[in-house]
């Protein structure tokens, strides 16, 4: 077995997620500890909606307004907490660049905003890294859906056997799975070179 294409999910693997955090961070705890507050990211039919592309995010923000209850001051501190969080996770990017150097190819498979990737490609140098994405704004469907795996496997002409996941949901793990992948959950960017070693891959060992 040869591991030739990596393939990485985005949020909690390269950029951090915590959608609680950011609510806390723009809205206080006082207001998220409500007993009829309603999470504005994680779980909330909008924000998976923006995710599958259905809605811009300026759309986005007015029904934010208009219909879950939050004021435009609030959905602007939403968005500039949102935004803010997309620091890099210490190790990932060096690890690419790592496997890159090592002849590996690259991939991204995320569920994601147009408007985040568009930060994400603006803020970041990254994404260049990736021969292509399957980003499900564009695509209109969320992991595990097996679409998203399959749209990398075939844009990149790549042998889902020789191909490794890295995502932090074990549901999204084991949907590349079910499409013939190898994949592991994601803690860290030292556990995963454990696991690119124990698949065969020479990728130097970091604390």
């Amino acid at each position: 077995m040869t591991i030739r294409n990596v393939v990485f999910d985005v949020g909690n693997v390269i950029v951090p997620w915590d959608p609680r955090g950011i609510e806390l961070d723009a809205f206080g705890p006082d207001r998220v500890a409500e007993a009829d507050y309603m999470p504005a990211l994680s779980g909330n039919p909008l924000w998976l909606a923006l995710n599958r592309g259905e809605y811009t995010l300026a759309q986005a923000r007015a029904i934010y307004i208009a219909e879950h209850g939050f004021s435009e001051d609030e959905v602007d501190r939403l968005f500039e907490s949102l935004f803010a969080s997309f620091v890099l996770i210490d190790g990932t990017v060096e690890l690419m660049h790592e496997l890159r150097g090592l002849g590996a190819r690259l991939f991204a498979i995320t569920d994601n905003v147009h408007e985040i990737v568009a930060h994400l490609q603006r803020e970041h140098d990254f994404w260049p890294l990736f021969e292509q994405a399957a980003v499900s704004a564009e695509l209109g469907v969320l992991k595990p859906d097996p679409r998203m795996y399959r749209h990398v496997l075939e844009l990149g002409a790549i042998d889902p056997t020789e191909t490794l996941f890295f995502d932090d949901v074990a549901r999204n793990v084991a949907g590349a799975e079910a499409v013939g992948m190898h994949a592991r959950v994601f803690t860290d960017a030292a556990k995963a070179r454990v696991d690119l070693r124990e698949l065969g891959v020479d990728i130097a060992e970091r604390p």
